[in-house]
């Protein structure tokens, strides 16, 4: 049926019921996972025997806050840059067990990752929640490479990541433009933040996969990284 002006006010009630009067209602915005899995991460085990993670990590990273003046602050200030639109990119080697350490009530996971990319946008932020942008947007670009080490606590159901530490001794990071203020030493805090909360949760992720075949992580325990939800801390040791 063709709704044409000289029908349409008569036939109101039928061209507002058939799909065929109007296009499709755009479908309402999804909001996308915290940090999606990769779906050609697993544990697997390598020629030499050892079970690990060997894949090349990618996916989106949530928004973020950062304080020119107050490093470590998240919350909105006057001093905020909000830190967007981030994306890591980065091939992961990880050895389930590393040194040893595998047991009825834990299991450590650790190795190296790198060289890995980090992009995302960063301005200063605006607004009584700072949920706007002021004055120039830059791009931000970052390379990096590093270890990183995790204890799995495997008592817990679903397993958790109890203590992780991630070190990127090589780290470049590059603004398109200049802006306001020199936000080098928190804009790595951010980025080594951000980027250690998205190996947690993989790590949890495949972890559980294989302690629990088919058993998805809870969209609670995502949204917390995969970390336990209490006592979690920077793994001390070696």
């Amino acid at each position: 049926m063709k709704c044409d002006s000289w029908s349409a006010l008569s036939m109101l009630g039928v061209c507002l019921a058939m799909a065929a009067c109007s296009s499709a209602p755009p479908s309402a915005p999804t909001r996308a996972m915290l940090a999606p899995v990769n779906p050609n991460c697993g544990l697997s085990a390598a020629p030499n025997g050892e079970l690990g993670l060997s894949c090349l990590l990618t996916g989106p990273l949530a928004d973020t806050q950062v304080d020119a003046e107050r490093p470590g602050n998240t919350a909105c200030s006057g001093d905020s840059f909000s830190i967007f639109k981030q994306s890591v990119s980065t091939p992961i080697w990880l050895v389930h067990g590393q040194k040893g350490d595998d047991g009825p009530l834990r299991v450590r996971v650790g190795g190296s990752l790198g060289p890995g990319t980090h992009l995302g946008k960063i301005g200063k932020s605006a607004g009584n929640d700072c949920d706007a942008i002021v004055g120039p947007v830059a791009s931000l670009a970052t390379q990096y490479g590093g270890t990183y080490v995790a204890m799995v606590d495997k008592t817990q159901r679903p397993a958790c990541v109890s203590q992780s530490r991630l070190i990127l001794s090589a780290f470049t990071q590059k603004l398109s433009v200049a802006l306001p203020k020199d936000l080098g030493g928190v804009t790595r805090e951010s980025t080594t933040d951000a980027m250690q909360k998205r190996l947690d949760l993989e790590v949890a992720t495949q972890v559980n996969q294989y302690l629990q075949p088919g058993q998805a992580l809870p969209d609670v325990v995502v949204s917390r990284h995969g970390r336990c939800p209490d006592g979690f801390r920077t793994f001390i040791g070696n």
